[in-house]
Parts: structure tokens; C-alpha cells; sequence
């Protein structure tokens, strides 16, 4: 896949904006769309890749995780379960549409993986309540990536 990623502003969890290309020029950025901050299913997936997150930074990959929350609830969510890796509120959707995250029931689960160049190399989406595990990614990222 070589289509080039829609860039994004996204604020994080200190109200900053965080623009996706800024993030994608200093190496290969998987995003994370998940449906909802302290859900069972998505905490569960989040934390795994906190536990795996010696793999992911040896694999060279940046991890972002995207949803419609706000900032503030982003932040609660990062400090309760030590996330390495930002949180980034998309209040309006704009990011979740221009990748496809956006369904009628909210966000859909899905991963996208970012070369350095802004095109996207991988992606996958998953049903609600399956959860994409880090061995799946890590995965993808050596095989998309090299």
C-alpha cells in the first residue's frame, strides 16, 4: 500500500496540538483507533502494548492512540494506567473519518502503520470486541517496514 496518510492536528493529553506528519517525519507511526478510554476491551488492549513497548520502540515504531475523548479524559486514562505512548483527542472526528475509524456506532478498532515518508504501509481493522494483539502489529511492522 503507498497512499499517502491524511495529515491531522490532534490536541494530546496536555491540550497540545499534535500534528500526525510532525510524528510520521521522525519514523514509522502506527495509530491506534480504539472505541473508548477505561473500557474493558480497550484497556486491555492499550496495556498490552505499555507491556510490550520495549518491542515496539526496538522495532523503530511510534505507537499513537486515537479516539474522540477529550484531552482531559485522555489524560486520567494515560496517568491510571502509565501509557508510554500519547493519547490524542479527536473531538470532532476529523482524523477518524479521513482514516475510516469512524462508524455509526462511534470508533471502529482500527491500526494503520505510517512510513517516515506519510504513506500508509498497513493497516487493519477488527471487530468491537477483538482487540488487535501486539505480536499481530509487530508483525506487520517488520514485514511492511523491513
Amino acid at each position: 500500500m503507498t497512499t499517502q496518510a491524511p495529515d491531522c492536528t490532534l490536541r494530546d493529553a496536555a491540550n497540545q496540538p499534535v500534528t500526525l506528519s510532525s510524528l510520521w517525519a521522525k519514523g514509522p507511526l502506527l495509530l491506534v483507533f480504539y472505541p473508548g478510554d477505561e473500557t474493558p476491551v480497550c484497556t486491555a488492549q492499550l496495556c498490552e502494548y505499555r507491556d510490550r513497548w520495549s518491542d515496539f520502540t526496538a522495532a523503530g515504531v511510534q505507537v499513537v492512540g486515537i479516539n474522540p475523548a477529550s484531552h482531559e479524559r485522555h489524560g486520567k486514562f494515560q496517568a491510571n494506567h502509565r501509557f508510554p505512548f500519547p493519547l490524542l483527542s479527536d473531538a470532532d472526528n476529523t482524523c477518524c473519518r479521513a482514516y475510516g475509524a469512524k462508524a455509526w456506532y462511534g470508533t471502529r478498532r482500527l491500526t494503520v502503520l505510517i512510513d517516515a515518508q506519510g504513506c500508509e504501509r498497513w493497516r487493519a481493522a477488527t471487530f468491537p470486541f477483538f482487540r488487535p494483539k501486539a505480536d499481530a502489529l509487530l508483525a506487520a511492522v517488520h514485514q511492511h517496514l523491513g
